[in-house]
């Protein structure tokens, strides 16, 4: 039997105890999002000079645009050789007032990775009425989502994949708080985003189908379901019947440019583009595998629809990503609005034990997540390194499209296979796209070989050299932006940039009878190498 003096030196929890650990958890919420923010900013610095040179493809539709030649890449020529037309229609009152095509892109980019902060602030406060599972969500969403380096560097990069994943962020985010509070006026919302979503990247059309088959069989409601896909026709429909007539094709013409490569190499290089990205720091995927499988099989009552649709956008879109073959551009571009997929189910799984679990076991998330935060900028592997840099093809092709609209005369044909800074810096000229993104018969082009190493990479398959030549450019560049040399042995070179056209330019006699070759140095470091036409022409 326990004697009165056990009894008085026996310690019980005060009610002060939860108090105080819930006190020194919104201290630590403060700290680790400061180290957030800390860590945030110095990736925006790291990755600052990057900008890819295919957001220059899109700058030349909207500089075309403005100037009152339509969304065209050549004035006359109705190609569709960007793939994000809500993207395409934010830039080009921008550059109508004057905003340098970098700033004006980097604008768009940067707004939507400060709104992505903002909407998940909204979301934690919206969905969580515990004030330590609120703060927890947010943290978590914060530590993996903005602070990844993928995200920081598409939101410098110039292409549309910041505002994509602020997007489907929002789009998805708010589908899955319909669990909890359904209401048309949420309904309305969420068709309306899908439908932005889909007007930046046709492929979100997946989500959308998924969306409504969630509203259906998972909530049993045909009126929610309904006005979703009510409001996202109204939006995307008129854009859809427009777009068809003017350009003529279903699908973007980058979707035939790229995706005409034979299946298994599409598969094989979609897998080893998922295999590399699972590894890659700070290694979300994996987080992510591993809290699904937590609620999985330990977390039956977080087995939830919205726990499921989340999955299944995940599944989808992983799946759809691989199909394409990846992607050859730095910094994961492909999987980057994914990022907020997977960062969902380590938030679901971990915010629901905030406010239950001990300071020491609470405390342990937000460290990982910092720790492998800070990790990305010790364990860097190429893709993310390449994110580091300005990109070669853009900065290079600045100083050549720079020289091409000083000295090549006006309206004459120019034939390139880097399409981006070459093609915008010098507008008042006509422009042949090799590797077929703004060229519609080069992407719709079947019968063609794998014959050089650079047609191994996404995107870089496709070519026509008799079709070129049958254009009769006043000039071709060969390989990369700066140009290079016509050597039919190229076509066995690693180290040398070389594509199925200019291989199959080289082995022309009217080629080799008809052009000459010319070189110019730009700087003490770079020769712009091309070639002339002897009998010069000019476009219609």
């Amino acid at each position: 039997m326990a004697m009165p003096d056990d009894i008085a030196e026996t310690s019980f929890p005060t009610v002060e105890e939860p108090y105080a650990r819930s006190s020194l958890k919104k201290r630590c919420t403060l700290v680790f999002c400061l180290l957030m923010a800390s860590i945030a900013y110095l990736g925006v610095r790291t990755h600052r000079p990057f900008f890819h040179d295919d957001a220059y493809i899109t700058l030349r539709y909207a500089n075309q645009w403005q100037s009152g030649n339509g969304p065209v890449w050549n004035p006359n020529e109705r190609v569709e050789g960007y793939t994000s037309f809500l993207h395409l229609a934010v830039l080009a009152p921008l550059q109508k007032i004057g905003i340098s095509p970098e700033v004006s892109a980097r604008i768009v980019g940067l707004c939507s990775y400060l709104a992505i902060w903002i909407t998940i602030v909204y979301y934690s406060y919206k969905t969580e009425s515990n004030q330590i599972r609120r703060l927890t969500k947010m943290m978590i969403l914060m530590g993996t989502i903005p602070t990844a380096f993928i995200t920081i560097a598409w939101s410098l990069g110039g292409l549309e994949t910041p505002l994509y994943m602020l997007l489907l962020m929002a789009a998805t985010y708010l589908f899955t708080t319909f669990e909890h509070n359904q209401s048309m006026a949420k309904a309305v919302t969420v068709g309306l985003l899908l439908g932005l979503c889909t007007l930046t990247r046709p492929e979100a059309a997946l989500f959308v189908a998924i969306t409504l088959t969630t509203g259906l069989l998972g909530y049993k409601s045909r009126k929610i379901s309904l006005c979703i896909l009510l409001v996202f026709s109204v939006l995307y429909m008129p854009y859809f019947v427009w777009r068809w007539q003017y350009y003529g094709d279903i699908f973007p013409n980058t979707f035939y440019a790229k995706l005409g490569t034979p299946l298994g190499k599409r598969l094989q290089d979609g897998f080893y583009y998922l295999h590399t990205f699972l590894r890659s720091a700070p290694w979300t995927v994996v987080l992510a595998l591993a809290s699904w499988s937590y609620t999985l099989f330990k977390q039956a009552d977080r087995r939830t629809i919205s726990w499921k649709y989340m999955t299944a956008i995940s599944l989808i879109a992983t799946i759809y990503i691989v199909w394409t073959g990846g992607d050859h551009m730095p910094a994961y571009r492909f999987w980057a609005p994914l990022i907020p997929m997977y960062a969902w189910f380590i938030a679901h799984t971990w915010s629901s034990q905030a406010d239950t679990a001990t300071f020491r076991q609470w405390v342990l998330v937000p460290t990982v997540l910092i720790a492998l935060s800070l990790s990305q900028f010790l364990v860097v592997e190429e893709r993310m390194q390449n994110a580091r840099r300005a990109d070669p093809a853009a900065a290079i092709g600045k100083q050549v499209g720079s020289y091409i609209s000083k000295n090549f005369p006006p309206q004459t044909v120019i034939a390139t296979n880097s399409a981006g800074a070459v093609a915008y810096f010098a507008p008042d000229h006509y422009f042949i796209d090799m590797l077929g993104l703004n060229d519609r018969t080069i992407a719709k082009r079947h019968d063609f070989p794998i014959r050089t190493h650079w047609q191994q990479f996404p995107g870089h398959s496709k070519g026509d050299g008799q079709y070129v030549l049958s254009r009769h450019p006043n000039y071709i560049i060969l390989g990369p932006a700066e140009g290079t040399v016509a050597h039919t042995a190229n076509e066995k070179k690693v180290n040398i940039v070389w594509f199925l056209s200019d291989q199959e330019i080289a082995e022309a006699p009217s080629f080799v009878s008809n052009y000459q070759l010319k070189t110019v140095p730009l700087s003490n470091t770079l020769i712009f190498s091309y070639y002339e036409r002897k009998q010069a022409t000019t476009h219609p």
